[in-house]
């Protein structure tokens, strides 16, 4: 299985997310091929005016493009078709202010392409990677459950690019990490739900 890691863990080696990820790589089976994108040390792609033109020439209207417009997307590309041919992506990142981060917005702006992730069939959009499964792991400061959930935007946002990439296995794994009492008690649960993944999808 090819298993595609996207990671964001500013907090470096205090990260509550990455002490869930090492758990979750340390419990698989050895025989996957892993590979990682470390989003701190390499940056994802920001459309600009150029990179867009080619995108919306190419993909939306089978143009050929230029030289230029070529090397302008081909960031883009690469991150996309890596994305598209991983049998199993796994996000880990902390969350910031309510919601995903800011970085892990424009990774996703990167790989979602049309023609690539998705296609539109009589104007209305299906996504192509139904075949893939999905984790999302992620940490918060608060605990965003009962009549808190709604100011879980992480999940929120999360769910809807996975249905819009047409994802159907996808999985969240979540801590509240904020309360020095309960962290213990969080972190524990979440390791039981990735436990849990691992032996659904025999990982």
């Amino acid at each position: 299985m090819k298993i595609l890691i996207v990671k964001y863990l500013p907090s470096g080696n205090d990260s509550n997310t990455a002490e869930l990820l090492d758990y979750f790589k340390l419990r698989i089976k050895k025989f996957h091929s892993i590979e990682e994108i470390d989003l701190l040390e390499n940056q994802p792609p920001i459309h600009n005016q150029l990179s867009m033109i080619a995108y919306k020439n190419r993909n939306f209207g089978g143009k050929e493009l230029t030289d230029e417009q070529k090397k302008a997307i081909e960031p883009m590309d690469k991150l996309s078709l890596q994305f598209k041919n991983a049998d199993l992506i796994v996000f880990a990142y902390p969350m910031h202010n309510f919601s995903i981060p800011g970085i892990i917005k424009t990774y996703l702006d990167a790989v979602i392409q049309k023609t690539i992730l998705f296609k539109t069939i009589n104007n209305e959009s299906k996504g192509l990677m139904g075949k893939s499964k999905f984790i999302n792991i992620y940490t918060s400061m608060g605990a965003y459950d009962r009549e808190y959930g709604f100011m879980d935007n992480a999940k929120v946002v999360m769910k809807i690019e996975l249905d819009f990439m047409g994802f159907v296995d996808y999985e969240f794994v979540h801590a509240s990490t904020g309360n020095a009492v309960t962290r213990k008690i969080h972190i524990a649960n979440a390791q039981k739900i990735i436990d849990g993944i691992i032996q659904k999808w025999n990982l």
